[in-house]
């Protein structure tokens, strides 16, 4: 199956299914009878279940599909925080966070990053000692970036917390002025950061979850801090986007996705396993999409 839509222009691609063919077949039908494809994009629960408890849930995480407008009216806010950043000198930009909060910063930091940048980026998304010294090292200059949604993940804040110490050793007594945050609406973080009076606080939708935080604000504001072109990104992302809202799943490429893999995995055919086969420089899209 091919899409030969111009409609889909950034998103050709071809399906194969071999074994599972009439499994696809039938999975596509399913969702084109739903009339899925529109179903979703109108946030219409029915299209997934007519379970009210699983509707509520489902209701609770579906702001990712508007992700790119609410970022779109932020991109002069964000490219001003990138711009200031690099103007008061700061060196190194650290990034704490877990999963969905780091995952997507580091898969645009090696796929769309220079590794001449300055101030340079990195993510630390582990407590291991070794890792901590080595993100922290230049403290005295770093910006940190705290990212988590609840705002109270052990990690994030452990990192957090010697962050601050380190910052506060090297003479930094206004430690806020060197931390941004992003997360949620009134989490202790959010509270934390306004309190200490962080650089700033970006506040995130909460109906976006974890990994589909890419283009939130969660993936928009370490974009903005390595100098990525953020106007580039988001046409790229409304071209894709635009792909995704096709009707007939056979041309939509997040759909016949979905079809594929919910057909592999049903019980009949047994297929528990994605793999990835990707070119070197997209290696790290399987570190997030796992």
């Amino acid at each position: 199956m091919a899409s030969p839509s111009p409609i889909a222009h950034a998103s050709t691609f071809t399906i194969q299914p071999g074994p599972l063919s009439g499994a696809v077949s039938r999975a596509h039908a399913r969702l084109d009878q739903l009339g899925f494809a529109d179903g979703l994009w109108r946030k219409r629960l029915d299209v997934w279940s007519v379970d009210p408890a699983i509707q509520q849930l489902i209701a609770n995480r579906l702001g990712w599909l508007d992700a790119l407008d609410i970022v779109t009216p932020q991109l002069p806010r964000l490219r001003a925080c990138g711009d200031a950043v690099r103007r008061d000198g700061f060196t190194h930009v650290v990034l704490l966070g877990m999963g969905g909060s780091s995952l997507a910063p580091e898969v645009l930091r090696q796929v769309l990053g220079s590794r001449e940048s300055v101030p340079s980026f990195r993510v630390l998304d582990s407590v291991d000692p070794d890792a901590v010294r080595a993100a922290m090292a230049q403290a005295d200059t770093s910006l940190f970036i705290i990212a988590s949604k609840s705002g109270s993940t052990i990690e994030p804040n452990t990192m957090a917390a010697e962050a601050r110490r380190r910052v506060v050793a090297a003479g930094h007594t206004a430690w806020g002025t060197r931390f941004i945050a992003i997360t949620d609406e009134g989490t202790a973080l959010h509270r934390l950061a306004t309190a200490e009076q962080f650089r700033d606080v970006f506040v995130n939708p909460s109906d976006i979850g974890g990994r589909y935080s890419a283009l939130s604000l969660f993936g928009m504001v370490p974009a903005a801090l390595m100098g990525i072109d953020l106007d580039a990104l988001v046409a790229g992302d409304r071209a894709m986007e635009a792909a995704c809202r096709l009707r007939e799943v056979q041309d939509n490429p997040g759909l016949a996705l979905g079809a594929i893999m919910g057909a592999g995995a049903a019980p009949e055919n047994g297929r528990d396993k994605l793999t990835l086969l990707l070119p070197r420089r997209f290696e790290s899209f399987g570190l997030w999409v796992e």
